[in-house]
């Protein structure tokens, strides 16, 4: 008998010493599931161009798309997103999310301050600046 609990002892023991937690930051980067979580750098506004109607915009805790000048954050606006998953570093930054059935990835990669370069599934957008 205390053979079979030591052994069960053990075993909860190193699944529990096993498991990485959600945020881990091995070379990677940080990790977070479940919200947006933007770096500091990429916090603001980026846009296409200098009509400033088409972009991006960070908050702390959000993602927002900017179309026709207009801002719409996903979390503000309580849109129905779900599997949000994000990754970053202080040279990119990364997230995935699904509207309905349909999976969105996105790719943040700082160029310099005051420009990062966009890729949306794959495809690149191209550079937007502050």
């Amino acid at each position: 008998m205390k053979k079979t609990i030591l052994i069960l002892v053990a075993i909860v023991a190193m699944v529990a010493c096993g498991k990485s937690d959600s945020n881990g930051t091995g070379g990677g980067g940080s990790y977070s599931t479940g919200k947006f979580s933007p770096p500091a750098w990429i916090q603001g506004s980026w846009f296409k161009d200098n009509t400033k109607q088409y972009g991006y915009a960070f908050k702390a805790n959000d993602f927002c798309q900017i179309t026709m000048g207009a801002t719409n954050c996903f979390m503000e606006k309580e849109l129905p997103v779900t599997d949000i998953k994000d990754q970053k570093t202080n040279q990119f930054y990364k997230i995935s999310y699904k509207i309905s059935s349909y999976e969105h990835t996105y790719m943040f990669e700082k160029m310099n301050n005051n420009e990062i370069k966009v890729t949306h599934n794959g495809k690149v957008q191209g550079n937007y600046h502050r």
